[in-house]
């Protein structure tokens, strides 16, 4: 009994140690979203232009082979869409976590002995909530880096891709208007 009112009295933890911890993952969402915000995907505009020349502009009939290509080419404005908005949800999932990061370290910040649920907060319970941070802010990393990956395959086929559509373009004379 002494010795929990004397743990009730005492005075709280000095939290410094976390608080670092959470700005250092802060910090480190930070300059991973740069490189997220840094890649673009902006084919959609490009692939609607090749596909509405081609369709104006091509007399005849288009082999079924040639027609597929199209369609594959076409595709790569659904797998643009998914892109962004993949990209989208990555910068949610983000702000959620760094809500919960900030509200923590201000919870440590504060020196609170209790936190919004009343919860005490001892030295296993501020340790256990990081390490459940960091874990949540490493699988968010995972996921920028798939998304990183898949965008750029899908860059480099979409790039593959573009430029046989580019030389059918090419060879394709336009239409005069009337």
């Amino acid at each position: 009994m002494a010795m929990t009112l004397a743990q009730a009295c005492s005075e709280p933890r000095n939290f410094d140690q976390e608080i670092r911890a959470l700005d250092s993952l802060h910090t480190i969402m930070d300059r991973t979203l740069l490189s997220l915000d840094s890649s673009t995907l902006d084919i959609s505009d490009s692939i609607t232009r090749q596909l509405t020349y081609i369709q104006s502009n091509y007399q005849g009939e288009i082999k079924q082979s040639t027609a597929r290509s199209l369609l594959r080419y076409g595709d790569f404005r659904n797998k643009a869409s998914n892109l962004v908005n993949w990209k989208d949800s990555l910068r949610t999932r983000k702000d959620r976590l760094e809500n919960e990061i900030y509200t923590f370290r201000s919870t440590l910040a504060d020196r609170a002995t209790h936190d919004g649920t009343q919860r005490e907060i001892t030295e296993l319970y501020a340790d256990s909530i990081l390490k459940s941070l960091a874990v949540k802010e490493q699988q968010w990393h995972t996921k920028v880096n798939e998304w990183l990956q898949i965008q750029q395959e899908t860059i480099y086929q979409w790039q593959l891709a573009n430029d046989t559509i580019l030389f059918w373009c090419d060879s394709i004379p336009q239409r005069k208007q009337l």
